[in-house]
C-alpha cells in the first residue's frame, strides 16, 4: 500500500523519487537490524559464553524490538487521508475527493510534491466524478487486453524472478559469508559476532548505497534503465561468483567486494524499481490490486528461494559443506537474465503525471 499512496499524492517529476525513498527505508531497516543484534550481543555477551541456551533470550529482544517500529506506524496510516484520485476514481466519493484535495492545499502539499496543472486535474477529475463503478469487472475488462495484461505479466514476472535470487541469498547470506571463511571455527559467540559484522558491512557498502543512487538518478534516468542495468550486472556478477567460487575463497576480500557489488545492483535495479513501477503503471481503480499482484508473485518467489536455498546448496556434499552453492549462484544468473527479458514488457513513466499514464492506456484500448 505504501507505493499506491505514495504515487497517488506525488507530483510527475518527483514520484519515482519519493517512492524510492519510502522503499530506501528497507535498507535503513536491514542496517538498523545488524545494529540491534551487535547491541544486543554485546549486553548478552558474557551470558553466551558462559551458556549458550541463553541466546534463546537474544533472539527474542531482537524480534521484539523489531515490532516497535511497525506498532508506532499504525496510528499514522489510520489517520492518513485517501488521496483525492482514489476517493473518487474508486470510491465514488465527491465530497471525500474535495476534502483531501483542500486538505492538501492547506498545508501546502501541492507546492511540495505537486505542479498546478495537477492539482487541476485532480479538482477537475472530482468535478467530473463517474458513475459507480464494480471493481471485479473493471478489473476483468482491463486486464482482458493484452496490451494491459502483458503490463501486468511484466511487472509481476520481475518481481518474482527478482526475489528468487534476492531472498535466497539476503535470507540465507551466512551461508554465503561461511562459504567465503568470514566466520571461522570459533564459538558460538564468536560466529555469530563475525556473522553480524559482515552482514552490516554488506548492508553499509552495498544495501544502502544501492537505495539511495537509485534515489537520486531514478528521476534522470528512468525506471525502466535502472531495472535493465541491474538485472544485466547481476547476470554478470553471479556468473563471476559461479565460475570463480573456489578461486576466489582464497582472496576473501575481493570476494566479499564483488558480493557487495552484487547487492547494490539489486537495490540500484530492480529491487527497488519492482516496487515502483507497479505503483505508476495502471489506472486508479485497479492500481493497488495490480501492485498487489505483483508484490505477492515476487513473495511466491522468495519463498520458494527460502525452501530450495537450503536443499540445493547441499547437494553433493556432507552437511554445512555447502557444496552445491556455485552452481546455486549460477542457477540465479539465469534467473536474472530471464528478468531482463521480461523488463522489456514493462512501459517506462519517467515524467508522466498518473493521469497521463492512464490517458496512454486508454488510448491502447481504444
Amino acid at each position: 500500500m505504501s507505493a499506491t499512496v505514495t504515487s497517488e499524492w506525488a507530483s510527475a517529476g518527483r514520484r519515482g523519487q519519493l517512492m524510492s525513498i519510502i522503499f530506501s527505508m528497507q535498507g535503513i531497516g536491514n542496517m538498523m537490524a545488524s545494529v540491534m543484534t551487535i547491541i544486543i550481543l554485546s549486553i548478552w555477551k558474557d551470558a553466551i559464553i558462559e551458556d549458550v541456551d541463553n541466546l534463546d533470550i537474544v533472539w527474542r529482544v531482537c524480534i521484539g524490538i523489531g515490532c516497535i517500529p511497525a506498532v508506532s506506524t499504525i496510528y499514522l496510516r489510520l489517520t492518513m487521508p485517501e488521496s483525492p484520485r482514489y476517493a473518487m476514481d474508486v470510491e465514488n466519493d465527491v465530497e471525500k475527493a474535495n476534502q483531501a484535495v483542500a486538505r492538501a492545499t492547506s498545508t501546502n502539499v501541492e507546492a511540495s510534491s505537486a505542479t498546478a496543472d495537477e492539482v487541476i486535474a485532480q479538482k477537475n477529475a472530482v468535478a467530473n466524478a463517474k458513475a459507480k463503478r464494480n471493481h471485479g469487472r473493471d478489473f476483468v475488462e482491463y486486464f482482458s487486453r493484452w496490451e494491459n495484461l502483458k503490463i501486468l505479466i511484466g511487472t509481476s514476472m520481475t518481481w518474482f524472478l527478482l526475489d528468487i535470487a534476492f531472498y535466497g541469498i539476503s535470507l540465507n547470506q551466512s551461508y554465503v559469508l561461511n562459504a567465503m571463511g568470514f566466520v571461522g571455527d570459533g564459538t558460538v559467540f564468536d560466529n555469530l559476532w563475525r556473522t553480524t559484522l559482515g552482514n552490516l558491512t554488506v548492508s553499509l557498502l552495498g544495501f544502502v548505497p544501492g537505495y539511495w543512487f537509485t534515489v537520486f538518478l531514478i528521476e534522470k534516468m528512468g525506471r525502466k534503465r535502472i531495472q535493465f542495468m541491474g538485472f544485466a550486472m547481476l547476470t554478470i556478477l553471479f556468473i563471476i561468483l559461479s565460475a570463480a567460487f573456489h578461486q576466489l575463497k582464497t582472496i576473501v576480500p575481493l570476494f566479499i567486494g564483488i558480493f557487495t557489488l552484487a547487492q547494490f545492483f539489486f537495490n540500484f535495479g530492480p529491487n527497488t524499481t519492482t516496487f515502483v513501477v507497479p505503483g505508476e503503471v495502471f489506472p486508479t481503480r485497479v492500481r493497488a490490486t495490480a501492485h498487489g499482484i505483483s508484490a505477492a508473485s515476487g513473495k511466491l518467489g522468495a519463498i520458494l528461494a527460502t525452501f530450495l536455498f537450503n536443499k540445493l546448496v547441499e547437494i553433493g556434499g556432507k552437511p554445512g559443506e555447502h557444496a552445491f552453492l556455485p552452481e546455486v549462484l549460477g542457477i540465479f544468473a539465469g534467473i536474472m537474465a530471464l528478468g531482463f527479458l521480461f523488463t522489456f514488457l514493462i512501459p517506462e513513466t519517467k515524467g508522466m503525471s498518473l493521469e497521463e499514464i492512464e490517458q496512454r492506456g486508454m488510448k491502447t484500448e481504444a
